[in-house]
C-alpha cells in the first residue's frame, strides 16, 4: 500500500499544537503510547465526540460509515466539538495486523499538526462528511452488536438521521 501524504487526527481539544503519543484506548496492550491517524477523513469525525463501545458502534461497510448510538441524550451532551488535524504521515507505519486495517496509521513520536478544521459540534462534522447516524434504542443496538454482519442487515431497514425521506 502507498503511505498517503496526509493523514487525519480527531481529538476534542481544538487547540493542539503537538500531538503526543498516548495509551488512553489501545488496540494492542502490547503496542505501546501512539498517535492514532487515519488517510479517511469521515472515519475521525467518529472520534469527535468521546464515547465507548458500550453504547456506540464506529462501523464502515464499503465506502460507507456508519454511526450507531444508543443513548441520544449522552451522545448530545458529550458533544462539545473538536478539531480534525492534517498530519504529514512521515513519521506514521501502517500494521495491518492491527484492527483497523488501512484506516489506523501510528506514530510512537509526537507529531505537529500542519493545519486543522474546527468544528462546534462533532455529530455535524460527521454528516458534513457523509457518515450516516443512526440513534437507536438499547434493544437494537444489542441486536446490531451481536449480529454477526456487524449490524449491515439491521442498518439498512433504519431511517438515518439527519436525511430527509
Amino acid at each position: 500500500m502507498i503511505k498517503p501524504k496526509v493523514l487525519y487526527h480527531a481529538s476534542q481539544n481544538k487547540n493542539l499544537e503537538i500531538i503526543k503519543p498516548k495509551q488512553e484506548t489501545f488496540r494492542d496492550k502490547s503496542e505501546g503510547p501512539v498517535v492514532f491517524a487515519s488517510p479517511d477523513k469521515a472515519n475521525v469525525t467518529k472520534f469527535l465526540v468521546l464515547s465507548d463501545d458500550s453504547w456506540t458502534k464506529k462501523l464502515r461497510f464499503g465506502k460507507n460509515h456508519v454511526h450507531v448510538i444508543s443513548d441520544k441524550k449522552r451522545y448530545m451532551e458529550a458533544d462539545k466539538g473538536g478539531a480534525i488535524y492534517y498530519l504529514d504521515s512521515t513519521t506514521f507505519n501502517l500494521d495491518k495486523t492491527k484492527n483497523g486495517g488501512k484506516n489506523e496509521w501510528t506514530s510512537k513520536i509526537k507529531v505537529k499538526p500542519f493545519n486543522k478544521e474546527v468544528f462546534d459540534s462533532g455529530l455535524k462534522a460527521q454528516l458534513e462528511n457523509d457518515v450516516q447516524i443512526y440513534f437507536v434504542n438499547k434493544e437494537t443496538f444489542d441486536l446490531i452488536s451481536k449480529s454477526k454482519d456487524h449490524g449491515k442487515e439491521i442498518i439498512k431497514k433504519l431511517k438515518v438521521f439527519g436525511k430527509r425521506s
